[in-house]
């Protein structure tokens, strides 16, 4: 019976270089229509964002008397949650124009056979 280290020896492979996995990642990539929108989309809504908590400020004072505002200040909230929004429906366009890459992919290879 075969030693476990005996076998970790023979089905060892070495790393492969720095300069091969480097070039792999570097490499350049296309992007669809959809994900350049998403990207497009995302910094349009991150400006869009921060103009939305200026639009509608927080009350951060109310008067007792009357129960009114008398000082508003940024809406970070507001903020916060439209970025996170805008972020989740980008991510789902850039993973729809993910899908079809890969599905133009798997067409072009099977058209080949």
């Amino acid at each position: 019976m075969k030693d476990l280290f005996d076998e970790i020896d023979e089905e060892r492979q070495d790393l492969p270089k720095l300069k091969k996995i480097s070039k792999e990642v570097q490499k350049k990539r296309n992007y669809n229509f959809y994900q350049q929108l998403a990207v497009c989309l995302f910094i349009f809504l991150f400006i869009a964002g921060v103009i939305m908590g200026n639009l509608f400020p927080a009350c951060s004072e109310t008067s007792e008397l009357f129960a009114t505002c008398t000082k508003t200040e940024y809406n970070l909230t507001l903020t916060l949650l439209f970025w996170l929004g805008s972020f989740i429906f980008c991510s789902m366009i850039y993973g729809l124009g993910e899908v079809i890459r890969l599905l133009n992919i798997i067409a072009s290879n099977t058209s080949r056979k």
